[in-house]
């Protein structure tokens, strides 16, 4: 397993146990609340399903091909894109903003640099084929009028059926954090800090 993994699961594991003993300044079932863990749970959603339309493209060919359709012709990294709004929907399912932040804060601590050292990577791999497309598309934020579809896709099978299994895992941050909050509302566990 790579560091970028263990340390974004070390420090993700981290700020859940933190959760565990964080209440909210929120009242339970308030407008505040339901916003918040609706947000949450749509963004998670839209991460979950953004990596797999993200692996229709790619899955089996990172690193092998230079993949400028889909996803990846609006922008160079659609997949931490994604994995992005999975992080910070997981924080605001726990009914904080504070933890939307955090959870925020672990995906660029552990990704951001993985992002670089990918870039590097591909630029020596795809030279100024990858130049070119660093010149055309932008980094992290989508630009959707450069979208071009895939007329054909090569889907590696282990590949996508294991960001299937991922993304399919990623809706159960909604299920935890509602089972959190309702130990804190019982007082199964204890709310140490409470945050907004």
């Amino acid at each position: 397993m790579n560091l970028r993994l263990v340390a974004s699961r070390t420090l993700l594991i981290g700020s859940v146990a933190l959760a565990c003993v964080t209440g909210t300044r929120w009242a339970p079932h308030s407008p505040t609340s339901m916003a918040l863990e609706s947000v949450g749970l749509a963004m998670l959603l839209f991460g979950a399903f953004g990596r797999v339309w993200c692996a229709v493209h790619i899955a089996g060919r990172k690193n092998k091909d230079l993949v400028a359709v889909g996803p990846f012709s609006t922008m160079r990294n659609p997949l931490y894109f994604f994995s992005m709004f999975a992080f910070t929907g997981a924080g605001l399912c726990f009914d904080s903003i504070s933890l939307g932040a955090l959870f925020l804060g672990v995906f660029l601590l552990t990704h951001w640099p993985t992002i670089l050292s990918e870039e590097k990577f591909l630029r020596g791999a795809f030279g100024a084929e990858y130049d070119a497309y660093c010149a055309r598309v932008p980094r992290f934020l989508p630009k959707m009028s450069l979208y071009v579809p895939a007329v054909e896709v090569t889907v590696g099978i282990r590949a996508f059926r294991r960001v299937l299994v991922e993304a399919g895992l990623m809706p159960l941050a909604f299920i935890a954090a509602q089972g959190i909050e309702y130990a804190h509302q019982t007082g199964l566990l204890p709310s140490l800090i409470t945050l907004y």
